[in-house]
């Protein structure tokens, strides 16, 4: 994203959920220094290609968990469903991550 100051890329610092269904990036300029912040709905982050920056609700998480263990998809599967990583449905389904769900 460019900064709305001068125009070239800026880098992000921060980012967290806010209390609304949108994931709030705090945001430098690389030039300028200028900091500044975006809001981004889930759905929107959801669907992007950037699968690394992926942010899960607890029904992905549960559906995760439920393609592999009721319905013996393999985990590769399940990650090709969901856009992620083999590692990242690995920590999922051994409770690695998101343990009180």
């Amino acid at each position: 994203m460019n900064c709305p100051k001068c125009g070239t890329k800026s880098k992000v610092t921060k980012t967290c959920r806010d209390f609304t269904d949108h994931v709030r990036r705090y945001r430098k300029c690389h030039a300028c220094g200028h900091t500044f912040a975006t809001k981004q709905p889930l759905e929107q982050i959801f669907e992007s290609t950037h699968r690394h920056y992926q942010v899960y609700k607890q029904a992905d998480i549960l559906n995760m968990r439920q393609l592999f263990f009721d319905e013996g998809r393999t985990k590769q599967e399940v990650a090709d469903v969901f856009g992620c990583s083999l590692s990242w449905v690995t920590k999922v389904v051994n409770y690695k991550v998101w343990t009180k769900i």
